[in-house]
């Protein structure tokens, strides 16, 4: 069992989100963090790579759609539009072999016991799929096949990018929200569990972030 633990979903290559994120993850003696997928689509995929792969600790990490599309180069073939398509190969021309290989290879969920919650079931999209998105206002009814064969009560997700803390039938599902592609927050979202269920969005310089990556886009 692990007393605290830090879900951070949706990086897509932020690295400024990333360390602010991190340097508060720090001050909150967490047991172990979860990396909830979508790590390397986004403008910086080499830095969060290095951040991530040189955390220390207990480290689990799970794999979203981004991360299976940009490790295998998903183009028009696979049916994407071209400039998802564009998007992935770029990234995926920014990251190492042995990157690309720990994307590749990481597994669609992790289980963790933590103090005062119980089991808690880590996926990216849905427990069936990393590109299923179950949104704050998804009806009961399309949620219910999602989940009906999840025997943890606690389920964390990401992939829409919107914090969220619902019950449907019976288990209770919570969005961690994106710390590197906000949709509707102003800060770095991410969540802390252990004993209780903490939403936290860290504030950041978005503005110099966003100057940093037109300057790493530029120059490399």
């Amino acid at each position: 069992m692990v007393k605290r633990v830090a879900a951070i979903y949706d990086i897509h290559g932020n690295a400024s989100a990333l360390d602010a994120v991190l340097s508060e993850i720090e001050n909150c003696h967490v047991d172990a963090i979860v990396v909830g997928g979508d790590l390397a689509w986004g403008p910086q995929p080499a830095l969060v790579m290095e951040r991530i792969l040189s955390l220390s600790g207990n480290v689990y990490s799970i794999r979203g759609n981004a991360d299976r599309e940009v490790a295998g180069r998903y183009g028009a073939e696979q049916g994407l539009d071209d400039w998802i398509a564009e998007i992935n190969q770029w990234c995926s021309d920014q990251l190492t072999e042995p990157q690309k290989e720990f994307l590749q290879n990481l597994p669609e969920s992790v289980t963790l016991n933590i103090d005062g919650l119980g089991q808690v079931l880590f996926v990216h999209g849905s427990p069936r799929s990393d590109e299923e998105a179950i949104r704050k206002d998804t009806p009961d009814s399309e949620i219910a096949p999602m989940i009906d064969s999840v025997s943890q009560d606690i389920i964390v997700c990401g992939h829409t990018h919107i914090q969220f803390d619902r019950t449907v039938l019976g288990k209770r599902i919570i969005n961690a929200g994106s710390v590197g592609l906000q949709s509707a927050a102003r800060g770095a979202c991410w969540l802390l569990l252990g004993p209780d269920i903490d939403l936290r969005e860290t504030q950041y310089d978005y503005r110099h972030a966003a100057d940093q990556i037109r300057l790493w886009c530029t120059h490399g």
